[in-house]
């Protein structure tokens, strides 16, 4: 019978309390606090391109007040001990009606001085936090879960320092506004599988039956001066990619079942790993049953998961063909003795 494997499996890289604290404010309606989201790098999971569409998830800001805005003295990086909180954790969200990023509670712009904005998303009520004395923001024991469809794509942004005002005119939703430009970055690893038949089979149907992968869920993310570090990630779990039935062709390789975002992680083969279920028949129907194989998640190009990148593994599904080794089981024996023939019988 027929024997058929996984000749393949490579790894690509693809790549809400409000404090206001005695700032001086005015009504004026131009002088509202809103906001210019972009995303850096974004993917396509959930965003596409890099713009923070009306439809992405809520973000959250905090913001920081300085009295002054004298040279050096009243600059964020300068004075970080005469910082005033002004948003701690406040949620934005697209308001349709306004046509623009804002908070709930209206904010307005101090009449001396200037702020500071620290951003991320999407928006948690708890288990983040910004520590103004190491100018560091953490997300605490960040938990990715195992649904797709529910996963949080992180992100955080570069901190916008020293303003005095809105800054860039944007059309979000038709409506042209003015914010404060929020720029995300990607913290968290993308993964994804794609599955291709050997070249030569057009006899035999490949069916990818599911993928599922083991990846540890949890890690808490610190952004220091806007550079992002993670801590060793913990709590194995199991990300099912797909479950459904997806033919294999030769053509190219072809994405199968969801992208995933787990927490950036060390890769350590026999703990991190992947397994695929498939199954063989002729095209003309003939069942030839179905196999899981298993891979190391680690390979000889990726150690490691790292934050904003994302992995694409090509399982290239193949056939061993089977050839035969013919031999004989034993020599030809020899009788005991010769048979002598006697001379009138020739």
């Amino acid at each position: 019978m027929k024997k058929y494997f996984i000749l393949a499996a490579a790894a690509l890289v693809t790549l809400a309390s409000c404090v206001k604290n005695d700032i001086d404010q005015t009504s004026q309606k131009g002088r509202e606090i809103n906001f210019n989201a972009v995303a850096a790098m974004a993917t396509k999971t959930p965003l596409e391109g890099t713009t923070y569409g009306t439809g992405a998830p809520h973000f959250g800001v905090f913001s920081y007040a300085l009295a002054d805005r004298t040279p050096i003295a009243g600059s964020w990086d300068a004075n970080e001990s005469a910082l005033t909180p002004y948003m701690d954790n406040v949620e934005i969200s697209y308001v349709l009606g306004d046509k623009i990023w804002e908070p709930g509670s209206v904010y307005y712009w101090p009449l001396s001085g200037s702020l500071t904005f620290i951003g991320y998303s999407p928006y948690m009520a708890s288990g983040v936090s910004y520590t103004p004395a190491s100018k560091t923001l953490t997300f605490t024991n960040f938990v990715q879960v195992a649904s797709a469809a529910s996963q949080k794509d992180l992100m955080w942004a570069t901190t916008n320092k020293d303003l005095q005002g809105n800054q860039s005119v944007y059309t979000p939703g038709g409506g042209t506004k003015t914010g404060v430009n929020i720029v995300f970055h990607h913290a968290l690893s993308q993964v994804v599988f794609a599955i291709k038949k050997d070249a030569g089979l057009s006899g035999y149907v490949i069916k990818v039956k599911s993928i599922s992968f083991n990846a540890n869920s949890k890690a808490t993310l610190n952004v220091a001066n806007d550079v992002p570090t993670w801590g060793a990630a913990s709590e194995d779990l199991t990300y099912t990619v797909g479950s459904e039935d997806q033919v294999a062709t030769d053509a190219a390789f072809v994405q199968y079942g969801s992208a995933h975002m787990p927490v950036p992680q060390a890769l350590t083969a026999g703990t991190q790993q992947f397994s695929v279920t498939y199954s063989l028949e002729t095209t003309a129907g003939l069942s030839l049953g179905q196999k899981t194989a298993t891979f190391n998640l680690h390979t000889d190009s990726v150690s490691a998961w790292a934050q904003n990148v994302k992995y694409t593994y090509n399982l290239l599904i193949g056939l061993e063909q089977i050839y035969f080794n013919p031999t004989i089981s034993e020599d030809w024996g020899t009788a005991s003795s010769a048979v002598d023939v006697p001379a009138d019988h020739v």
